[in-house]
């Protein structure tokens, strides 16, 4: 082979080598977790939230429907309001009907994790190479952002949408770069922003939004005409997507709890400057206030160790330094919303964005030592290097005088490390020596991470061990006796195993073949919270029983029965006394962990009409999740027809009005005004519809017709034999 030959053979082998490589490495440091706890991911919101609703959505999928409304979910059932759906995400889709599929949730969960883990390391790298990183240092990065702490053990073990959302945006950051300086197809960017805004997880659209302000701006600054359309052209994409995903939660929000949601700074899951000391130690926990505590018992605020060897990497270049401007823009907001309140608004919790300063941080260390390694790995350097290892392992301990040896051994290894990088660069007998740092890097993350898993071996958000079985979680409530709820605090009792054969949690009850509205929820209805005291995960407190079985003043019906409630489960662990059930209502079965009770003669599911009033009778011609029809008999001065449904933003009324929900919480119709005879439609559509349908049709239309400008103008070049128009770059 000729010297030529031999130079392509070996440069084709890194292209295809050092990302093999960063997908290796990531699976590796992912899956040895699991060795040391087997569900590492399925902790939390995962097992309680993500698992169930996987499964919901690709059971009605392979049942060829799309849920929009449920009214048997209640306060869970507006399923295009919730956004995390991901109603219109291919990608999700494809998840949740594998979860259909699939027998072992746990499996399928991690499975799905350890992919988009690969996913993130993948972007991370294309998008350190695009910065200007040498392909090693940028395989470096890509297994460092996977590896961080937030990452691992919130995002990944728990929060299945926050996962998916970091994983996806340096896909879409690339593509976006590459459409709009390099002049490439945008097809990438609308593929890849498609899905990250159809996911329907609101944080990773905020950074999408700052790239593209950032990048409007500074073409803008440079009068760049072409750059600057196209960059118009991505925003408008973007924006329209992102008006049909959130817009119907921003209309409902009013009726919920999101809706008079506060700016303040209680202190919770945001960091201060003392906390941000120990981003580059991976086996401490930061003072970071969450649910546990002042002290979360995880490493959240964990980046990489390698931000400890940053004098290693300066000073930039300047050409690297204008092309890290969008680094620079999306670090420093981030950084200061991160040391924010940690309330605004709806908005809330901002350590979720520390993923997103980790993709900036350690993209920007590849960068810098891409250029300036192995020359820059001066005595200087090393010092420097030494003395930031010094300072912020003094600050951790101060935050955190307690794990004195984790922070002290941690500061070891990191020193270690250290000089070993110096002696690579500096040693006449090291060949490679970009290779051996990089490999030599990744083998002290592996140390770091091995740390973890002795020191740190669980999520903060703890598994609640329930059946790894989609057979025995279907046994669960298996014979229908109508709609049920579960009062009580369900969550009592999760540590013995065979409770699970009497009760779920969460999205969970989606396995069951009874509709129970004991759900998860992230737009908790207001007043009907309030009034059975239920929180977002479905449970609730002891007064709830007798609330659904309280009789309503106005109507003269229970409560119960106004919901279409036919069983209730009640925890043994809140009523050790068994309850009295009312007339009508009978105790079905004395189980060891739960009452369960059920009323003599089931209720149809909810979502039809419960009551008129006195001097009103109708008639129910067409009844489904969306909309009631029903024919007016007789309608006196009170005229008021009540349904079993949430009165949701986007209900409509044909026929007739809509008057005050009863007990404030129970969709309600005015009929006084109508003849006999006529017919009444309650029929509910996401609230703006025309205006998704317009948005998300426009959005298609400017996608589409931007492929097809950019292919016309291309073989017009062609034709031509001449350089691109500005209209053709476009």
């Amino acid at each position: 082979m000729t010297a030529d030959g031999t130079n392509r053979a070996r440069r084709r082998a890194q292209r295809v080598g050092w990302p093999l490589l960063t997908v290796l490495a990531t699976l590796a440091l992912a899956a040895a977790r699991l060795l040391v706890t087997p569900r590492f991911y399925f902790s939390d919101d995962t097992e309680r939230g993500s698992a169930g609703q996987w499964w919901q959505l690709g059971d009605q999928l392979l049942q060829g429907r799309l849920p929009m409304l449920d009214p048997s979910a209640w306060q869970a059932g507006n399923y295009w309001a919730e956004g995390q759906w991901g109603l219109l995400n291919p990608m999700t889709w494809l998840i949740a009907v594998t979860a259909r599929l699939s027998e072992s949730p746990v499996a399928h969960a991690t499975g799905v994790k350890l992919a988009f883990l690969v996913v993130l390391a993948l972007g991370v790298y294309l998008l350190a190479r695009q910065f200007g990183a040498h392909r090693p240092w940028a395989a470096l990065a890509g297994v460092l952002v996977p590896s961080s702490g937030f990452v691992v053990y919130m995002d990944a073990a728990s929060w299945s949408t926050d996962l998916i959302n970091v994983a996806l945006f340096p896909w879409v950051w690339w593509a976006l770069r590459r459409t709009v300086e390099h002049r490439r197809s945008p097809l990438p960017y609308l593929v890849a922003s498609y899905l990250l805004i159809t996911v329907g997880y609101v944080f990773g659209v905020m950074m999408l939004v700052v790239v593209l302000v950032e990048s409007l701006v500074r073409h803008a600054v440079r009068r760049d005409g072409p750059r600057v359309l196209r960059t118009l052209l991505a925003s408008a994409w973007g924006a329209l997507l992102t008006i049909v995903v959130y817009l119907p939660a921003v209309l409902t929000a009013p009726v919920t709890e999101r809706g008079n949601a506060p700016f303040e700074n209680l202190g919770f899951l945001n960091a201060d400057l003392t906390d941000l000391a120990s981003a580059g130690s991976p086996w401490v926990s930061a003072t970071i206030r969450s649910w546990f505590g002042d002290i979360t018992p995880g490493p959240l605020v964990y980046i990489a160790w390698v931000l400890l060897l940053f004098p290693l990497a300066l000073p930039l270049a300047r050409s690297a330094v204008r092309r890290a401007i969008p680094l620079f823009v999306l670090g420093g907001l981030v950084l200061a919303l991160v040391l924010g309140p940690s309330h605004m608004g709806p908005i809330r919790w901002p350590l979720r964005l520390i993923p997103y300063l980790a993709i900036v941080l350690i993209v920007l260390f590849a960068v810098g030592i891409s250029r300036r390694f192995p020359a820059g790995a001066t005595r200087r350097a090393f010092w420097l290097s030494a003395l930031v290892i010094a300072v912020t392992s003094v600050l951790t301990w101060g935050n955190g005088p307690y794990a004195w040896k984790v922070i002290g051994a941690a500061a070891l290894v990191s020193l270690a490390a250290l000089v070993a990088l110096r002696w690579v660069a500096r040693s006449p007998r090291v060949r490679r020596r970009t290779t051996v740092a990089v490999v030599g890097a990744m083998i002290v993350t592996a140390v770091f991470a091995a740390g973890q898993m002795r020191f740190l071996p669980e999520s903060p958000l703890p598994s609640r061990s329930a059946p790894d079985s989609a057979t025995a979680l279907q046994a669960v409530l298996p014979d229908a006796h109508g709609d049920a709820i579960v009062v009580g605090d369900a969550e009592d009792g999760w540590q013995d195993r065979d409770s699970w054969s009497e009760r779920l949690l969460a999205n969970l009850w989606y396995f069951s073949p009874t509709e129970v509205s004991s759900l998860y929820t992230v737009l908790p209805f207001e007043t009907f919270g309030d009034d059975l005291c239920i929180d977002l995960r479905g449970q609730t407190c002891e007064d709830a029983l007798e609330t659904l079985w309280s009789v309503d003043e106005e109507t003269g019906l229970r409560v119960a029965d106004l919901m279409s409630v036919s069983t209730i489960v009640a925890m043994k662990d809140t009523y050790p006394e068994q309850p009295e059930a009312p007339e009508g209502w009978t105790l079905a079965a004395d189980g060891e962990y739960t009452w369960l009770f059920e009323r003599d003669e089931a209720l149809p599911s909810a979502g039809g009409v419960v009551w008129t009033a006195p001097d009103t009778r109708v008639t129910v011609t067409a009844q489904d999740d969306t909309s009631v029809s029903f024919e007016v008999d007789e309608a006196g001065e009170d005229g008021r027809v009540v349904l079993s449904r949430l009165p949701y933003p986007g209900y409509a009324v044909a026929g007739a009005a809509e008057a005050e929900p009863l007990r404030g919480w129970l969709l309600t119709v005015d009929t006084t005004d109508v003849a006999p005879g006529e017919t009444v439609t309650v029929s509910f559509r996401p609230p703006a519809w025309p205006l998704l349908m317009g948005a998300y049709g426009l959005a298609m239309a400017i996608g589409l017709g931007w492929l097809i400008g950019r292919g016309v103008a291309r073989l017009r070049q062609r034709a031509g034999g001449g350089p691109a128009s500005a209209t053709a770059k476009a």
